[in-house]
């Protein structure tokens, strides 16, 4: 069944518990709550004299935070009013959050890199929030990140490790915000009019049936997708993982700029299978209900990993920004991770559904939380390794988007030749072969790849090479 005909399956997620457009004006005043404008204020005011003591009390000055985040505009909204509403209780001080959003975690991680590159004292930015663990310790060893001093309580309630994987920098420069998990979402009305299989392992999403089925995200943009990629490296070894890849891509309608569409589109019923991070998968289910779509944690292997946050040098606003950090790992701030829309202490508009990392709420709010397990209690054999993907970030991404993305065409006519065939061994292996072995990766990622010209040069070479390589598969069929 072609996939173009099933999409009727679509499953329809503009629902109120969707992000939509910001509510407010970021030009407008704001006094009470962070997403009031300042007329409707006004109309509350009992007396105009109250109104205009305001105006010029230095007290009622709006605090500011600068904040770079690839997070979507549902955490920014929860966040943004969680910790006003915080703080003006605290310190009797509203704050308005001033959201810098440049892409996926890896641009914002670029966006960084550029700045600092020119002006090394501080670039403007107070706090980098979201993204895995890769670009925090990139941050903390080139020093752009430095320690706040936070409350002996909320740091007594941390974790410092989930599964063996750390959750915290031992100096401070960087803590883990929340857990991520990462999977496969799958559409199952879209599996049932296309007669399609449910898939519980990785290795399923090669099944040639899947062909023009499979969603995924670009690598070199998205955070998200270069967590999944590394971990069938690491998972499965260097030529192995590339094999299985290579096989998966032939699957692949398409690759998404950010991973947020991968998994809007699985929702769509444009895709019946996304690899997806669990928080944009526990996104689209509430939204589409449990009976539309389903995330699966793979039995192969499962990476787990924090999304961290970490307070940038020379921040502008160091006091307020390290209370913005000190609010996102408090009991407050974790519960908007936690708990469903609605609740007392959850979010207000919408259901965030993350994993916190404050063990303690996973037992307390047992029941009242989507979320029906505790990534503290796994027993998971895999431990990836957020290090190892931080060293050789660039190569593989690019190598990944030089193989996969940028001649996609290319090999989705070779993989169709081969399936047509049957699957011949020998074409096969050199369908999932890469031009480097994982040793010459690593020296290449350590001595030359900071050098531009010798990056552009590589993306090049290996798209050329790949090209070459699927139009020469793709000729069998003759």
């Amino acid at each position: 069944m072609d996939p173009g005909s099933c999409k009727h399956a679509a499953v329809n997620v503009e629902s109120r518990n969707s992000p939509g457009n910001r509510l407010v004006d970021r030009s407008a005043v704001r006094h009470g709550s962070p997403r009031v404008p300042w007329f409707r204020d006004i109309l509350g005011i009992v007396g105009a004299g109250w109104f205009f003591a305001r105006a010029v009390d230095p007290a009622g000055a709006v605090e500011t935070v600068v904040v770079l985040s690839p997070h979507n505009e549902a955490i920014r909204e929860e966040f943004e009013r969680g910790f006003s509403d915080w703080h003006q209780s605290r310190f009797g001080q509203v704050v308005d959050v001033d959201w810098r959003v440049v892409g996926g975690s890896s641009e914002s991680l670029r966006f960084v890199q550029s700045e600092f590159a020119r002006k090394a004292d501080g670039i403007g930015i107070d706090l980098f929030f979201g993204g895995g663990q890769e670009p925090f310790y990139e941050l903390a060893e080139r020093r752009w990140a430095e320690p706040c001093a936070l409350p002996a309580e909320v740091v007594s309630g941390l974790a410092s490790d989930v599964t063996g994987i750390e959750l915290r920098a031992a100096d401070g420069t960087w803590y883990g915000a929340a857990i991520s998990s990462f999977g496969i979402l799958e559409n199952l009305r879209v599996q049932a009019l296309a007669r399609l299989p449910r898939v519980t392992r990785w290795e399923d999403l090669a099944d040639p049936r899947l062909e023009g089925w499979v969603g995924a995200g670009d690598p070199r943009g998205s955070g998200t997708m270069h967590v999944m990629f590394e971990s069938f490296l690491q998972a499965r070894g260097w030529d192995e993982g590339w094999r299985l890849l290579t096989r998966i891509a032939g699957n692949t309608r398409r690759f998404d700029r950010i991973s947020s569409t991968t998994a809007k589109d699985a929702a769509l019923g444009e895709s019946a299978y996304a690899l997806a991070v669990d928080f944009y998968a526990f996104t689209q289910i509430a939204a589409a209900g449990r009976s539309n779509l389903s995330f699966v944690l793979p039995q192969d292997f499962t990476a787990i990993n924090p999304d961290g946050i970490a307070l940038l040098r020379g921040a502008p606003n160091r006091t307020t920004a390290c209370r913005f950090l000190e609010y996102v790992l408090s009991d407050s701030g974790q519960k908007l991770w936690l708990l469903p829309r609605g609740h007392p202490e959850g979010p207000k508009r919408y259901s965030i559904e993350r994993m916190p990392v404050r063990p303690d709420l996973y037992g307390r709010f047992r029941g009242v939380s989507n979320i029906e397990f505790s990534p503290f209690d796994l027993n998971s054999a895999f431990r990836y390794d957020a290090r190892k993907a931080q060293q050789r970030r660039g190569v593989v991404a690019t190598l990944a988007g030089a193989l996969f993305v940028d001649v996609h065409d290319d090999l989705r006519a070779a993989w169709r030749v081969l399936v047509s065939r049957g699957l011949p061994a020998d074409a096969l292996a050199e369908f999932g072969g890469v031009p480097l072995t994982e040793g010459e990766a690593k020296e290449l990622a350590t001595a030359q790849w900071r050098d531009a010209t010798v990056r552009n040069a590589k993306r090049t070479e290996w798209q050329s090479w790949a090209r070459a390589k699927y139009r020469r598969l793709a000729r069998l069929e003759h």
